[in-house]
């Protein structure tokens, strides 16, 4: 399951900044359909009982469906955004960085991050609140492998931004967001990776030894994947804020075509 989104990840990345426009609709509408499966796996969730067999305090099927919400949403703007995608003139985009917009390797490397993150976070709370079962278990397994993939993807990047440095971030609070993504993406593996063995999961069919104790391991984990959260979600705001309301069509543009 992981190779499956890491390919899906990429197939995203590539396509929404491909030069021809058959790709960048066909990639768009994807990215509407990878949301639409996970709101779909969220409504099921509802229906069959799993979240009802939940405790009436635990807050994860409420997040979930919050996410549901959030992603329906997305694939509203997605769509509605078709027929500009379609019209849209592109400029070319160099392989690697300039100093006004990003180059392709940067954007296929975020992207395809981006997405990762996107089906890694509600996947991690399905297997929190699943009953054991095979199913549980292929998620656990897809989750603990998307983390692992997300550190090589962010090693990448800090590689590819030392060899050609990109556009600088537009002002303080910008920068200190990027610092924050980018600490965040190398510790929530970390510390996923401390959760695993203390739960026994294994990670690449490796079991881990216990390095931390179960209850600070999954304090850390949730604590890190809400920041993470927060940090994203203060990211695509700050973006959506200067494209449609300051109108800075230039800022998106540097990272996507």
């Amino acid at each position: 399951m992981t190779l499956f989104y890491l390919i899906l990840a990429l197939a995203l990345a590539a396509g929404l900044n491909a030069a021809g426009r058959w790709w960048r609709v066909a990639a768009q509408v994807g990215a509407a359909a990878a949301l639409a499966m996970m709101g779909w796996s969220i409504w099921l969730a509802n229906g069959d009982g799993t979240f009802a067999a939940r405790p009436a305090d635990d807050w994860r099927p409420a997040l979930l469906n919050g996410m549901a919400v959030a992603a329906a949403g997305v694939i509203l703007l997605l769509l509605a955004l078709l027929p500009g995608q379609w019209l849209r003139a592109v400029e070319a985009v160099t392989m690697w960085n300039r100093r006004q917009h990003w180059g392709q390797i940067a954007r296929l490397l975020h992207w395809g991050s981006a997405v990762l993150m996107l089906a890694a976070l509600p996947m991690g709370l399905f297997v929190a609140v699943l009953a054991p079962s095979p199913e549980r278990a292929e998620f656990a397994g897809a989750h603990n492998g998307i983390g692992l993939v997300v550190v090589l993807l962010l090693a990448l990047r800090v590689l590819a931004q030392a060899a050609s440095p990109g556009p600088a971030s537009p002002n303080g609070a910008a920068a200190l967001n990027k610092l924050a993504l980018y600490l965040l993406l190398a510790m929530l593996p970390v510390s996923g990776l401390a959760l695993a063995g203390a739960t026994g999961f294994p990670v690449l069919g490796l079991h881990l030894p216990e390095a931390v104790p179960l209850p600070a391991a999954r304090a850390a984990h949730q604590a890190l994947a809400a920041l993470f959260g927060l940090a994203l979600a203060a990211h695509a705001g700050a973006v959506l804020w200067h494209h449609f309301v300051l109108r800075d069509r230039q800022l998106i543009r540097r990272m996507l075509r």
